[in-house]
């Protein structure tokens, strides 16, 4: 019903309040209480990992693969440690002041690994890769063995590859080669751009204990004939 003429409000009956809810025991274990996150995760169909005993001990056994797969859904395969020094802020100010210091443009989710480390991870590709080539201090995240008061041996490194062949700046191509060295993670603009097509320029996850190889070998395989064309 619309106000009247005069601006006065119609007149509205008014409801008794209810009664307060008690709070019970019974009210408190109600199954409709459970928070629907965790009744999704109870009735999900998550297969479990079969129990073995051995040496006397429970045993559960996990793949490789298996293992990759938790570190992606965990959003660990783009994280990264910082060491912190003494008088840093507060973590809750951290998550707010971090985010903007780095220039991430995604989500960064900041957590406490150690008294004086916090382990970051991101969800965007692009963010982790902008983070890692900051020249400040941070390690990269190792996984289960990852150790707060040892140094890691893996390092960013940008690495440079000469003499290229024109084709050979594809990106296929020019990742396979970097990878040789390392896990490769970004490429330079001019590369990209093509700009400086005497030399590439690719960012690699370095390990340090690794040997590396003193040249690398490129071939090509004719299909039909069977043919081995070596390029460099």
């Amino acid at each position: 019903m619309a106000a009247t003429a005069t601006g006065r409000p119609p007149f509205e009956a008014v409801q008794p309040a209810p009664p307060p809810q008690t709070t019970t025991y019974a009210t408190l274990f109600n199954f409709n209480n459970i928070n629907l996150k965790q009744s999704t995760l109870i009735n999900s169909k998550t297969i479990v990992k079969s129990i073995e005993i051995i040496h006397g001990e429970p045993t559960i056994t996990f793949s490789i693969e298996e293992r990759q797969d938790f570190m992606i859904e965990e959003g660990l395969h783009q994280a990264v440690v910082f060491n912190l020094s003494h008088g840093v802020p507060d973590l809750n100010v951290l998550r707010l002041i971090l985010p903007k210091h780095l220039g991430t443009k995604g989500n960064c989710l900041i957590g406490l690994l150690a008294p004086r480390q916090i382990l970051l991870r991101f969800d965007q590709y692009e963010d982790y890769v902008l983070v890692l080539s900051h020249s400040i201090n941070y390690l990269l995240y190792n996984g289960e063995e990852h150790q707060c008061r040892e140094k890691t041996t893996l390092v960013v490194v940008w690495i440079f590859l000469p003499n290229l062949s024109p084709y050979s700046f594809a990106k296929k191509s020019l990742l396979s080669i970097a990878s040789v060295v390392g896990k490769p993670i970004s490429i330079d603009k001019a590369t990209q751009i093509k700009s400086r097509p005497s030399m590439a320029r690719v960012k690699v996850i370095l390990d340090l204990m690794e040997k590396l190889p003193n040249c690398i070998r490129l071939q090509f395989v004719d299909g039909k004939s069977g043919k081995l064309i070596e390029a460099f």
